[in-house]
């Protein structure tokens, strides 16, 4: 049987912990591995913080903000200007922040990451912005590695939205939830005095609205592959050459990228620029100096993978920067300071190649959206489960339009899953919290496409006469109950959970808002003993589809 408990909570939503010292969270465990506690601010802090967001959730969402792109072909550049402006904030203002900005497709967050990590060890005081966030939009801006603590967010949200507000000139002539952010970074950077700014491209790179900086010195590509046809092109050269927009005069970019017909793109655009581009060694290279090999196996694979690039990228900032932080590093030679070693080690990036052990699942986090990375997140995780014999349950989810298929086949391909969760990003079915309703896509929308993605696994297995073990959701609660009652919570398992970082974020919280308590019944115990007439007695996507819409239109149980 089955029990779902509603805890008592605080102002913010979050478990109320009692008398004793109060459990780690998942969150705190995700953000904060090193023992440093996630809820500092208080209830009139965290009940601010929501009210700040409430009111951001208002401005046009990414998903009507990406179609005006398509449908009008929105001027993003000239809008950013013009609200920054508006905000109080000249672009000369913003020019005298030192910049690092990167685009690509995979990899630039834990690029930056790396980075901002690494400048940190040199005593440079960082800033970050990135997206998306996993839980709270707070994550998206970061002083010295950490999210904008919240009283301060809300602080420069309501500076920035009433000076925009006040100057609109209609009810719509507000900028879109993204750019909004963007603007509120760049008030919060200089307010903050961070000696570097490295920005990750929100999308593409030519129109991206993080690309109104003229003077930027020292731009980083990482690796390309086809993502937003829509928006960025059907070739990987029309790909390139949207990343490539970021690239200005006279600055130094580096890149990892490795087809001719998109590295012929990058030159010349940077050729046009009068920019020089820089292809960076292997990672390994790096690691061969001063005898630092032994650290290379313990390092996470996007380490391995981004590494040298982030180096190259730290190295050209310190070069380039004056004062008592430059330094003359030779250009693309296998270097490896101390500094850059501790960086790279103590980076922390949460939901990308991470295994959090909570009330006894191995979660492993990984945000993988295209087929490469979703090889890597495989690799990753057979490397991390090799020795386990523990079941093996996989939670899967893919937003956008893109085909699912050949990510789905490498999954299939992966492991012989004893389990399989297909859900959409919603963590449970009550309202959605505000930091979460700025996805490019509504409740229903994510429930057609996870059914689309519940369907085309089946007709994988049918196709390759495969026991068909995956089955569709509501929400992650309902697949995390599910998993609890065939597996209950004395058995250990190894969850992997990929496709959309948005989906580690509803996993985070559906895992945090709730216990689930199982008792090990007769059948439970069973079906934990033998996964054959578990797996064999699965719902077709169709019917689960059909049920879950009921279930959902009825409300919760």
């Amino acid at each position: 049987m089955t029990k779902l408990q509603k805890p008592e909570c605080e102002s913010n939503g979050r478990p109320k912990a009692g008398d004793a010292q109060r459990e780690k969270s998942l969150r705190d465990l995700v953000f904060y591995p090193q023992g440093k506690n996630c809820e500092q601010e208080n209830d009139q802090d965290n009940a601010a913080y929501m009210a700040a967001i409430e009111v951001l959730t208002t401005l046009q969402p990414n998903k009507d903000s990406i179609r005006n792109s398509i449908d009008f072909k929105t001027n993003s550049i000239g809008l950013t200007k013009k609200y920054l402006f508006r905000s109080g904030l000249t672009l000369e203002d913003v020019e005298k922040l030192s910049i690092i900005h990167v685009s690509g497709t995979k990899g630039k967050g834990s690029t930056c990451a790396l980075v901002e990590s690494i400048l940190r060890q040199y005593g440079a005081r960082t800033g970050f912005f990135s997206s998306p966030h996993l839980q709270s939009t707070n994550e998206r801006i970061r002083i010295n590695g950490d999210p904008l603590v919240k009283p301060k967010f809300t602080h420069f949200f309501w500076q920035v939205y009433n000076r925009l507000k006040n100057s609109s000139e209609n009810h719509d002539d507000m900028p879109p939830f993204f750019m909004f952010l963007t603007i509120m970074g760049f008030h919060v950077f200089i307010a903050e005095r961070v000696d570097v700014v490295v920005v990750e491209v929100g999308l593409g790179g030519e129109k991206d609205c993080t690309n109104i900086v003229r003077n930027v010195k020292t731009i980083g590509i990482t690796s390309l592959a086809l993502e937003h046809t829509e928006l960025l092109g059907t070739t990987l050269p029309e790909v390139a050459w949207q990343k490539a927009g970021i690239i200005k005069p006279y600055a130094h970019v580096y890149t990892h990228v490795t087809q001719a017909e998109c590295l012929k793109i990058i030159y010349d655009r940077a050729a046009k620029q009068q920019a020089k581009v820089t292809e960076v060694l292997s990672t390994e290279a790096y690691f061969k100096y001063n005898h630092y090999s032994d650290f290379l196996d313990s390092c996470n694979d996007y380490i391995r993978l981004n590494g040298a690039l982030a180096i190259q990228l730290a190295y050209d900032w310190l070069r380039q920067t004056k004062g008592h932080l430059h330094r003359d590093y030779a250009v693309n030679e296998a270097q490896m300071s101390a500094e850059v070693l501790r960086g790279l080690t103590q980076t922390h990036w949460p939901g990308r190649c991470q295994l959090v052990s909570f009330k006894n699942l191995r979660l492993h986090l990984d945000g993988a959206h295209t087929v490469e990375s979703i090889r890597v997140c495989g690799d990753w995780f057979r490397k991390c489960t090799r020795q386990s014999q523990n079941p093996k349950i996989l939670v899967f989810n893919r937003t956008g339009n893109s085909d699912t298929t050949a990510m789905l086949l490498v999954l299939q391909q992966l492991c012989d899953f004893d389990m399989i969760c297909f859900v959409p990003n919603l963590a449970n079915r009550n309202p959605m919290d505000p930091n979460q309703t700025a996805l490019n896509c509504s409740t229903e929308e994510q429930l057609e496409r996870t059914q689309l993605i519940a369907r085309k696994w089946l007709e994988m297995c049918e196709a390759t006469n495969q026991p068909n073990r995956g089955r569709m959701y509501s929400t992650v609660l309902d697949a995390f109950i599910d998993v609890r009652t065939r597996y209950p919570t004395h058995i250990e398992l190894d969850v992997l959970i990929t496709g959309s970082i948005h989906l580690l974020g509803a996993v985070i919280t559906a895992l945090d808002d709730f216990n689930i308590e199982v008792q090990p019944t007769a059948a439970a115990a069973a079906t934990a003993t033998d996964t054959t007439t578990a797996t064999t007695a699965t719902t077709t996507p169709t019917a689960a589809t059909a049920a879950i819409k009921a279930a959902v239109s009825n409300g919760p149980n």
